[in-house]
């Protein structure tokens, strides 16, 4: 009596493992597809890393023709006072 009581609990285990099959248990092997695999070069810093580059001061343009009187008195007097701080 055991030992088909053994024998239907196993049918039973058996059939609900039905839907798994070899890929979900890890069984198959899977290649690399060779034409995705490519080689890369490795990182690397250049060689003048901590350089900065080299910043050229912008000169103004002296276009004092669109300028408003309060514009002009305000130049006025911010060259005025850089000329007193020397």
């Amino acid at each position: 009596m055991r030992k088909i009581a053994a024998a239907v609990f196993m049918l039973l285990v058996l059939a609900g493992c039905g839907n798994i099959n070899r890929e979900t248990l890890g069984m198959n092997k899977k290649a690399p597809n060779e034409f995705m695999v490519t080689t890369r070069p490795p990182l690397s810093l250049p060689p003048e890393y901590d350089l900065r580059p080299v910043v050229e001061p912008q000169q103004q343009a002296s276009d004092d023709k669109d300028l408003s009187e309060g514009e002009e008195g305000l130049l006025e007097r911010l060259s005025n006072s850089g000329k007193e701080a020397d």
